[in-house]
């Protein structure tokens, strides 16, 4: 798994992107979201093949920035995000260390 930050910027104000919502959700195992136009989520995906399953639903005038987080990182968030995030790096840590 991996704990990935998304941001985007979806400039087209005509365009329906719910897909592009749905899909992000649905490619992750589990989400966070208490920024706007930015979301945690929780996958077994890469950036890249994230990215990959998000392209067919923004448009090249869009944004999209997919980034690990990894420690340390910094922020002001609600405790429980704080939380959150927390106990999914230490997982992901964790399978990192595990034998292949």
């Amino acid at each position: 798994m991996n704990l990935l930050l998304v941001t985007f910027a979806l400039r087209n104000p005509q365009r329906d992107y719910d897909s592009f919502f749905v899909t992000l959700r649905g490619n992750s195992a589990q989400w966070l979201h208490y920024i706007d136009s930015t979301i945690v989520v929780y996958t077994p995906y890469s950036p890249d093949a994230l990215i990959t399953r998000l392209m067919p639903h923004f448009e090249r005038t869009d944004s999209v920035l997919i980034v690990p987080i990894t420690s340390p990182i910094n922020g002001w968030l609600p405790q429980e995000a704080w939380n959150w995030i927390t106990e999914r790096m230490n997982t992901v840590a964790q399978q990192k260390l595990l034998p292949r």
